[in-house]
């Protein structure tokens, strides 16, 4: 009893997302000092069960004049754990006043965030990254660093299966650091919302609130026209239980700071996951080859992608999203009647026990050398990601799913077995 209360306790400590904003680095805070840099740790409500992935939002710059010394933010973070992380501003010339930060952490594999807060050298930069099925990316503006007048651009050039591309664009060399990040997601939980240029302060349109999703707005575009440097801005943003927008405003002298923001809805909790491929039918075949001595032991062959695995070994491949029906076939030549081949393929995604997946054996006998499994597989209109495993009494099929965590289905297995 006292064991069950414990594990309830524990269970209900896990968290799978947070949200909320960095307020230290500011002057108004005692013993606020970034020029060697400074830390604020940030705690979690309660405890992940996964290391979240971090994303972050300046929404407030209050940034003094150029004198001889210039203005610039560095950001790091320092750690990242279950329970709290760990942020760091550098400014080394002491002309950062305030820099607020808006910061989501969610327990998610179908989110990628790469940061890159110390971008050098100042240019285009690709990136790698493991999720196939990966279809919006967005850039966000975190540090900034500048001796004069300037103009940052940052947009995604290119985004494929593997990679993302962030392509950058200043019109001079006043830019002495920048840092931002990548965030990368399925279409399950990216919905891309507005993007608009501003030239002066403004409030946005009121978007459709939507449900279990974080609204965040990115810089994409940063300006500031004077050399003096003066940067004041804020972003408020006004969600109720219908609608949200977000204001832009500013205050003191200087112009204002022409910028671009791409608004989009971070989704934290969602119904539609991937699954694993089912099979729907099993025919199987067993014949007298006269010329079963030409062939190999044995043979996984995916006949529409032209994959054919007749050797011992392991392989990933990928199966292209447009393939929604997969045929699969497994030929066994029998080496002797003392054996029979076991055969499993998941059915049923939804079910449990007998019902989840077909069993069969079929056994080798006199008037039969060669036993031939042909699986048809219905899939989802995703990238799959396989893994085939042949040993030399054995083939597996493993389907790698990613959704809020990362789990490996076996949708196939088959055994050569001694009766």
């Amino acid at each position: 009893m006292i064991f069950q209360f414990l594990l309830i306790q524990f269970t209900q400590g896990i968290i799978t997302e947070s949200s909320g904003e960095v307020t230290q680095f500011s002057y108004q805070v005692s013993g606020f000092n970034c020029q060697n840099g400074y830390t604020s740790t940030i705690n979690f409500p309660d405890t992940f069960a996964n290391i979240p992935k971090l994303i972050l939002y300046p929404s407030l710059f209050d940034f003094a004049s150029i004198t001889s010394n210039q203005p610039i933010a560095k950001i790091e973070i320092v750690s990242l754990t279950l329970t709290n992380f760990q942020i760091k501003l550098t400014c080394p010339q002491q002309r950062i006043n305030t820099y607020t930060l808006k910061w989501y952490a969610i327990d998610d594999q179908r989110l990628i965030v790469i940061n890159e807060f110390n971008l050098n050298p100042l240019a285009s930069k690709s990136f790698t990254f493991q999720n196939p099925n990966i279809k919006k990316a967005i850039v966000s503006i975190i540090g900034i660093g500048y001796k004069g007048s300037f103009e940052v651009t940052l947009s995604i050039s290119d985004l494929t299966s593997t990679s993302v591309t962030v392509n950058y664009n200043s019109y001079n060399t006043n830019m002495v650091l920048l840092g931002y990040q990548v965030i990368l997601g399925t279409d399950e939980i990216i919905s891309y919302i507005d993007k608009i240029s501003s030239s002066n302060v403004y409030t946005s349109p009121q978007y459709p609130v939507q449900s279990n999703s974080y609204f965040i707005t990115a810089f994409s575009k940063f300006q500031q026209g004077l050399d003096n440097g003066i940067v004041t801005l804020r972003t408020t943003i006004n969600q109720g239980a219908s609608v949200v927008n977000y204001d832009i405003s500013r205050w003191g002298s200087g112009l204002y700071p022409q910028n671009t923001i791409q608004s989009y809805w971070l989704k934290y909790t969602v119904n539609n996951p991937f699954l694993a491929m089912e099979c729907f039918t099993v025919r199987v075949s067993k014949l007298f080859e006269m010329n079963s001595d030409q062939k190999p032991a044995f043979q996984l062959e995916f006949f529409e992608i032209n994959k054919v695995v007749n050797t011992i070994g392991s392989e990933s491949i990928l199966i292209n999203e447009s393939i929604t029906l997969l045929n699969i076939h497994i030929y066994y030549k029998c080496p002797s009647n003392n054996k029979k081949v076991h055969s499993q393929m998941n059915k049923c995604n939804n079910c449990s026990g007998s019902n989840k997946i077909y069993n069969l054996n079929h056994h080798c006998h006199g008037s039969i050398n060669t036993i031939n499994i042909y699986a048809k597989y219905n899939a989802q209109s995703n990238y799959k990601e396989l893994t085939l495993t042949t040993t030399s009494n054995s083939i597996t099929i493993v389907q790698k799913l990613t959704n809020k965590i990362i789990t490996q289905e076996t949708i196939l297995f088959v055994e050569f077995l001694d009766v």
